[in-house]
């Protein structure tokens, strides 16, 4: 498995027969659907801050995200490694923290299972930035909200060398 940080939570989700393609396996689409259902899951926890990190005690980070704002995907990027079948256990979604900006942080994702093969079904990663929501105008992360993301920060996603991806070096014709 990747390097993915010990207190990185980790979410499990549950396949559904409308997950699998044709194919047989998970739908490449629906996996970006995990990683959606996995940060909301995330901005529903209740991160422990010390009071001098300027968090609210009991606050979601949503919450200490500030209600007068949203958080909106301004990239996502993901790699998919080994397919995933429909069965009955779930797949778990273990989300990091790889960067934290001004008015923006980046997550890490693996699409894990979390038996004793640890097998790593994709790996992505999305760029977060908080805006407000009249405006749509990015703000400057809360205090709290800095301090809860800081507490699950972790390692860069580990993705593939681009340069050995089909096309890659390759000019695109006019």
């Amino acid at each position: 498995m990747p390097t993915v940080p010990p207190n990185a939570p980790r979410f499990p989700i549950q396949l559904r027969f409308s997950d699998v393609d044709s194919y047989g396996h998970v739908n490449n689409v629906t996996y970006l659907e995990y990683l959606e259902t996995a940060r909301v899951l995330l901005h529903q926890l209740r991160p422990e801050l010390p009071a001098a990190a300027g968090g609210q005690s009991g606050a979601t980070l949503r919450e200490l995200g500030g209600t007068e704002n949203r958080t909106l995907v301004g990239r996502q990027e993901i790699e998919y490694r080994v397919p995933l079948d429909l069965r009955t256990e779930p797949v778990h979604v273990r989300v990091w923290v790889t960067r934290i900006g001004n008015s923006s942080f980046d997550l890490g994702y693996a699409v894990v299972d979390e038996d004793q093969t640890g097998t790593v079904h994709a790996l992505g990663a999305s760029t977060m930035v908080l805006a407000a929501a009249a405006t749509g105008r990015p703000v400057q992360l809360p205090d709290g909200y800095r301090a809860a993301l800081q507490l699950w920060a972790g390692p860069p996603v580990p993705f593939r060398d681009n340069s050995q991806s089909a096309g890659a070096g390759q000019e695109v014709a006019e």
